[in-house]
């Protein structure tokens, strides 16, 4: 169940996934470009997904670092952190995997893997079959304020997750990355 994000600005909301999909990009680049990780995948999305869940308990991205940014767009702090740095893991793996987040239309494709949300469940949402190029093309045809609306559904479900727990333990990010993986797989082989 979805909770009420009539006082959350999403715009704000919207700036921070495509600011951590951008990171994550970069911080996949990194990877994918230095030659010490011989190609494998499997190697540099587990050292990103251990390196993410260490960074950000070692950082506590917490009020000194976001605070009156994201208390003013309605969501604490604490969640927005765990907002970003889930999306940039996830940007992150794609990236590693080979899975384009450049274009706005993978966007969701970013919010539906760390949100939990199944390939299937995307493209029952999206009216279509669960094959990449389906997908994609879904994703393409839809109009603005539909494409805004899945990324306000599917961005909503993630804070979701988050909000529904009594504490917020930054270790979530070690189970994200594996349904990120999960994600992927399902993507790659529909």
């Amino acid at each position: 169940m979805l909770f009420d994000i009539s006082g959350i600005r999403l715009h704000v909301i919207g700036q921070t996934v495509a600011l951590a999909i951008e990171h994550g990009r970069e911080w996949g680049q990194l990877f994918v470009n230095d030659l010490s990780w011989k190609g494998n995948k499997t190697k540099m999305a587990k050292h990103a997904i251990s390196e993410s869940a260490v960074y950000t308990l070692r950082n506590n991205i917490d009020e000194q670092y976001c605070g009156d940014f994201f208390n003013t767009a309605g969501i604490p702090s604490e969640i927005a952190a765990l907002l970003y740095s889930h999306i940039k893991l996830t940007s992150t793996l794609f990236t590693i995997y080979g899975i384009d987040t450049i274009r706005a239309t993978a966007h969701p494709l970013v919010l539906a893997a760390a949100s939990g949300v199944s390939v299937t469940e995307l493209a029952n949402q999206l009216e279509t079959s669960s094959a990449p190029s389906a997908i994609q093309k879904a994703l393409q045809s839809v109009s603005r304020n539909q494409f805004a609306e899945i990324n306000k559904l599917l961005g909503a479900r993630l804070i979701a997750k988050f909000k529904e727990r009594e504490s917020v333990n930054y270790t979530t990010l070690s189970d994200c990355g594996d349904c990120v993986k999960a994600f992927i797989t399902a993507y790659r082989s529909a």
